[in-house]
């Protein structure tokens, strides 16, 4: 199965910043991503150790809805996205996630700390630029589209 790993903080939406990188904006993000063919997301974001700790607290939270939000309407297929997306419980150890039996694909733009941390950096160096992309943080999300649009299926 295609599985695409997905920070969000400098990889879909800007640093400090509100809202989507302006070439992901619009869904434009979660067309490309399915014309690729990836079959399956896992958000790897900071965010979603906030998310999980606040659904205990918030009555009916709506964890991948919330996800839904922070990306700014980078995904544009809500119940697609709902069906095929999961969120890591522990950021900080991403990279330790990523199931390398898999047809597995990563973009982070902390992806070299974080292969490091997990004792991955020779996974790190091999795929670095392939299945691993580190895209401008503060970048319009173009190099995101192009390398997403590079590992679609032919």
């Amino acid at each position: 199965m295609r599985t695409l790993y997905f920070d969000i903080d400098g990889t879909v939406v800007r640093m400090y910043t509100p809202g989507a990188k302006p070439a992901l904006a619009n869904g434009a993000l979660g067309r490309a991503v399915r014309e690729a063919g990836i079959e399956k997301l896992v958000c790897i974001g900071n965010y979603c150790e906030v998310a999980h700790m606040m659904q205990p607290f918030v009555e009916n939270f709506d964890l991948l809805g919330s996800v839904l939000e922070v990306c700014s309407g980078v995904f544009d297929d809500d119940d697609w996205f709902r069906a095929r997306t999961r969120l890591i419980t522990r950021p900080d150890l991403r990279a330790a996630e990523v199931d390398l039996t898999d047809d597995w694909w990563y973009m982070d733009d902390l992806a070299e700390k974080y292969f490091a941390d997990a004792g991955r950096a020779e996974v790190y160096r091999a795929h670095a630029g392939s299945r691993i992309l580190v895209p401008s943080a503060e970048g319009d999300g173009e190099d995101v589209l192009a390398w997403i649009r590079k590992i679609g299926r032919p």
